[in-house]
């Protein structure tokens, strides 16, 4: 209902990370086309210079979008991949309630109240923080499995949980394989729940065991992500994504946190650095009735404001200073706490109310208000301003006529101009990852081979993997392509009579050929999939393979 109304007039609205990841999926979207399951460089976005972005992103949710895009057209595609993430999220969320004592009922309800907080939809609309929210997605599975590790064996004695293994090592799995960073904030309270288990408990061999089996198994299945990036990193002196400085945006304190949640001012409803009004009335009602709740509700409000206290300005200040202060957005942790509180607010009600009746009176009146104001942030906060604002994106931006940052953040396209959006130059994300030192330059942007000193009219035509260039080139001189050049790639550069060239990285960190003595018109330069990366793949998939009929064979030995 929610996307159907911000997409009811085909437009696809703006975002601070649309047209980056709108890049990522329709380059392997092209890759795939292609038949390359395996993109390893930009060739068909993100400026077309080769940039190492497919290896350097998790791609998971990127294949989902690319395989959307042969089914629909490219904007209602968008929309898809977007309602196939909430459906998973809330999917999740509800098997998770179940597992954790709530009905059938009662869990749909709780996860319907989550997937529609206003901060999460949010990210998920306006900001299309595309990675994150797969991420996300996925966070309840470890919330589960920790629950379990905790109420694992009493005494140190060794006991391999397969469920709670199985439940850590695919929600960190596919968290790795959605969104680096998000797996990084998640270890690292993992991290500091594992800590608490292990001073306060008496099962710490039975702990540190689950644990590493898992981790290990983990880090086999991510090898497909994690040994190419590796690799790369390991390879060059790469210029890595910067943090943001430290604001209420990215960590709010309490006057901001309220505000977001209960102000009905058009210039801050639909914001992410909340966890919305259910939640708060969660945190109240759990404290208020405190007498009433049962150990798991006190304890899981608790954890939940730690939680948000954690992403806030108050710790954040001093933690901005270290090289912790990499971590940008710290509010995105609030997505844990805004889970539990969902199923928190479910569980007071049915602790403090005995009759059914009112129970689901009370269930109802929490669903609609979660609709009620999500919707009315929706409206006022992001579709009418956006659509007061935004450009729609019908031009392509040339050397002569560049297109500033703003349109990139406030434009709407349309399904007949989506691939427009793939052609501006100055844009979030498409220089993630570059090589350390490296300077852009007028024929580079203009994808100009230079000769001499001087740029060549050029025509660029991307392929996967690779784009061939064709230009009227001098004989016998050093050429530069507008490529940018990576170590531990090797490059196959050959011309239309199959000649083959050796090349150089230059200082610039370009592709140069020296072109040999007969005419050449036409040069292709294709980055080859490095035989590490094929390993990574053969690990992950033996991995999966395995862990998929240890699971079956499991449960046809349970039956």
């Amino acid at each position: 209902m929610m996307l159907v109304y911000v997409g009811r007039f085909g437009f696809l609205y703006s975002g601070a990370d649309l047209q980056f990841h709108a890049n990522r999926i329709f380059e392997y979207y092209n890759h795939l086309k292609e038949g390359n399951l395996i993109p390893v460089i930009s060739t068909f976005s993100s400026n077309q210079i080769g940039s190492l972005v497919p290896t350097m992103y998790p791609s998971l949710p990127v294949y989902l979008g690319a395989m959307l895009q042969f089914i629909f057209p490219s904007v209602t595609a968008m929309y898809g991949l977007m309602w196939l993430q909430l459906m998973v999220q809330f999917s999740v969320a509800k098997w998770v309630g179940k597992e954790l004592s709530l009905s059938s009922l009662e869990s749909t309800i709780a996860a319907f109240i989550y997937t529609v907080t206003t901060p999460i939809l949010s990210q998920v609309i306006q900001q299309w923080l595309f990675g994150e929210v797969w991420a996300m997605s996925f966070m309840p599975l470890l919330v589960l499995a920790l629950i379990r590790l905790a109420e694992s064996t009493k005494d140190s004695t060794v006991s391999l949980n397969r469920k709670t293994i199985l439940l850590l090592v695919v929600g960190f799995t596919l968290i790795i394989l959605s969104h680096m960073l998000s797996f990084v904030i998640v270890t690292g309270y993992t991290s500091i729940f594992t800590l608490f288990l292990l001073i306060f408990k008496k099962n710490r061999l039975n702990i540190l065991a689950n644990l590493s089996v898992a981790a290990i198994i983990t880090i086999l299945l991510s090898m497909v992500f994690l040994m190419p990036f590796i690799v790369a990193m390991l390879g060059n002196k790469l210029a890595t994504p910067g943090a943001t400085t430290l604001t209420l945006w990215s960590a709010p304190n309490v006057q901001e946190l309220f505000k977001t949640a209960f102000s009905f001012k058009p210039d801050v409803l639909f914001k992410t650095n909340s966890i919305g009004i259910v939640a708060f009335l969660s945190i109240f009602g759990v404290i208020f009735t405190w007498w009433k709740q049962n150990r798991f509700t006190k304890y899981a409000t608790i954890v939940s404001i730690l939680i948000i206290f954690s992403g806030m300005s108050y710790i954040w200040k001093y933690l901005y200073e270290t090289p912790l202060g990499s971590i940008q957005f710290p509010h995105r942790v609030f997505i844990i706490a805004i889970f539990l509180l969902s199923l928190t607010s479910i569980l007071m009600i049915r602790n403090v109310f005995k009759s059914n009746q009112l129970r689901y009176i009370l269930y109802v009146g929490l669903t609609l208000l979660s609709v009620i104001v999500t919707l009315f942030s929706l409206k006022f906060g992001f579709v009418d301003k956006v659509n007061a604002l935004a450009v729609q994106t019908n031009y392509k931006p040339t050397s002569e006529k560049p297109v500033s940052y703003t349109p990139i953040a406030n434009f709407k396209i349309k399904n007949a101009d989506f691939k427009n959006i793939m052609g501006y130059w100055t844009t979030y994300g498409a220089f993630d990852y570059m090589p350390a030192n490296f300077q852009f330059n007028k024929a580079l942007q203009e994808k100009k081979i230079v000769q001499n000193g001087k740029p060549i009219n050029t025509t660029v035509k991307p392929i996967s993997n690779g784009i061939i260039y064709q230009a009227n080139l001098d004989k016998q001189k050093d050429t530069i392509l507008p490529m940018v050049g990576y170590k531990g790639l090797n490059y196959d550069i050959t011309d239309k009579q199959h000649h083959h060239y050796n090349y150089r990285i230059n200082k610039n960190k370009q592709l140069v050929i020296r072109m040999k003595n007969t005419d050449v018109n036409k040069v292709i330069v294709k980055a080859k999939t490095p035989i590490t990366t094929y390993i990574a793949w053969i690990i992950s998939l033996i991995t999966a393979v395995f862990l998929l009929v240890n699971v079956l064979k499991n449960k046809k030995h349970k039956v």
